[in-house]
């Protein structure tokens, strides 16, 4: 039995699969309005458009203790279910299936 080559190595390409929603809506308005509603603690959140799929990251603030940072990368044709799921699961909340159909409901509301 040979010893394994070392220099050949295959890495797999991550990839992403997502819904596109058609739906015309501004997305990072509903953004706003969910984090507005989810108010994540102790976090600085800034939301921009993204190109391809919906970005989280998160770090902690170096400067101030106990506070932390996000940017969330909100793509054209995100639908308001991954923003709602990603904006939850960044403010920590316990039910995160609750809050997204909260968040859900609450934009058709204001919609009618």
């Amino acid at each position: 039995m040979r010893p394994r080559d070392s220099r050949y190595e295959q890495v797999d390409q991550q990839r992403r699969i997502e819904y596109r929603d058609p739906d015309e809506f501004d997305r990072i308005a509903f953004a706003m309005r969910a984090l507005d509603r989810l108010r994540p603690k102790q976090m600085t959140v800034a939301v921009y458009k993204a190109v391809a799929s919906i970005r989280v990251e998160q770090w902690r603030d170096l400067r101030r203790e106990g506070l932390s940072c996000a940017i969330v990368g909100i793509p054209p044709q995100a639908s308001r279910e991954h923003i709602a799921y990603a904006l939850a699961e960044l403010a920590g909340v316990a039910s995160i299936p609750y809050t997204v159909q909260m968040l859900l409901a609450e934009d058709r509301r204001a919609q009618a």
